[in-house]
């Protein structure tokens, strides 16, 4: 699965011990109503909304041509949902993995960042430092080992796949920290490596690296969501279309 305006890029940090290639197909699960109201709802086993299921049906359809041989799902409805419309077309089966889940944002899940910030203040790191591995969700995951089990996460996928097709059906946050470490960027750079609903990331891992043939893709959707995110922390000016923070993935 190629684009035409797909920029071509090498992960050297992905790659087979072996001869051939696996193609990893990630795709992010279709909207919810939580992302249009900026919860956060990490762990939270949020349904789809009208769109989200309308988007489920898309990249279901756009999913038809790929030779899949399996598909990975995280358990979370919303992934599930949307790994169904996929395997549809397929005569596979969908193996759920827990390990691909959304980041837990622990007493935080559910409230909107301002509602967050306002309730536990040391969020406010969250905000001002994004770079601090260190931080932790109060009652949730810490930012250095929900991005280290990611990473494991998918080379165990890759290695247990080898010379296969396999569609990986997860979360923004997900998504977005596997390819932010592939690319030595900063997992939590929510800005430069955006996942939008129900959008593809085609990998080949092979011997080289990991090749990534399409970045959030959404070619196949009609409809996305664009309305400029607004994020408000208690005594501060909204910031509008700027730096999102992690519930903008999820």
């Amino acid at each position: 699965m190629t684009s035409a305006d797909a920029q071509i890029r090498i992960f050297e940090k992905l790659r087979h011990a072996t001869p051939g290639s696996t193609h990893l197909y990630l795709v992010r699960h279709g909207q919810t109503s939580g992302n249009v109201t900026h919860q956060l709802i990490g762990h939270t086993d949020m349904p789809l909304d009208d769109l989200g299921a309308r988007q489920a049906r898309q990249v279901g359809d756009r999913m038809r041509s790929v030779p899949l041989d399996a598909i990975v799902a995280s358990p979370l409805q919303r992934a599930q949902v949307t790994a169904h419309e996929i395997a549809r077309h397929h005569q596979v089966e969908t193996t759920l993995d827990p390990r691909l889940k959304e980041i837990n944002f622990g007493h935080a899940e559910g409230l909107t960042m301002a509602e967050a910030v306002s309730r536990f203040p040391e969020i406010m790191t969250l905000h001002t430092d994004p770079l601090d591995e260190h931080f932790g969700w109060p009652g949730g995951d810490v930012r250095s080992r929900f991005h280290a089990a990611i990473f494991a996460t998918f080379t165990d996928i890759a290695l247990a796949h080898q010379h296969r097709h396999v569609a990986v059906v997860c979360h923004g946050g997900v998504i977005g920290s596997l390819i932010a470490q592939l690319d030595g960027g900063s997992p939590n750079d929510y800005e430069g490596y955006p996942v939008a609903n129900c959008s593809v990331t085609h990998l080949e891992v092979n011997l080289d690296g990991a090749t990534a043939h399409l970045m959030n893709d959404i070619a196949h959707l009609d409809v996305v969501r664009t309305e400029p995110w607004t994020f408000t922390i208690p005594g501060e000016a909204s910031i509008d279309g700027e730096s999102k923070p992690d519930e903008e993935r999820r």
